[in-house]
């Protein structure tokens, strides 16, 4: 027997109640609705920074990408770690009558301000295995400048 869909059925057969916010399926249900923005958010690289005395330290993840797929540049004061990539993948049998082809892209973007003792011109950088680390020198202190102004009265 076919019986035509309609998606208030639910509503008009059965005594409509409010959600009960403690249930599980409720949880369930209001953290699926979210699950497409948290994949969103992986769209930037896991970034940690540390410092010592010397240096600054960054480590940033870029899974899955080359030394050549990613950028790293300072401008005005932030570092903005890029990385974009596209993969292609051809499968074919001729004698089967099949063909696939599965492409994967990836584009991550992050930027951190710096603090203002870091001497850009010293900056050294290393990828192995998709993990950037980066080595930000800070400058050597200047000599906090102090000036007496007189008070006239």
């Amino acid at each position: 027997m076919l019986v035509r869909y309609s998606p208030f059925r639910n509503l008009l057969t059965r005594h409509w109640s409010p959600p009960d916010f403690f249930s599980a399926e409720f949880d369930r249900d209001f953290f699926d609705m979210f699950r497409g923005l948290s994949d969103l958010r992986r769209e930037e690289p896991t970034v940690q920074v540390a410092e010592n005395k010397k240096n600054y330290l960054v480590r940033a993840e870029f899974p899955g990408f080359d030394k050549d797929d990613v950028k790293a540049e300072i401008t005005d004061g932030v570092l903005c770690l890029t990385a974009e990539h596209k993969d292609e993948k051809w499968d074919q049998d001729e004698d089967e009558g099949w063909r696939s082809i599965e492409t994967r892209t990836g584009k991550f973007h992050r930027c951190i301000p710096l603090p203002e003792d870091v001497d850009v011109e010293k900056i050294s950088a290393s990828m192995k295995k998709g993990v950037l680390r980066l080595t930000l020198p800070r400058a050597a202190e200047k000599a906090k400048e102090v000036k007496e102004i007189a008070i006239q009265q």
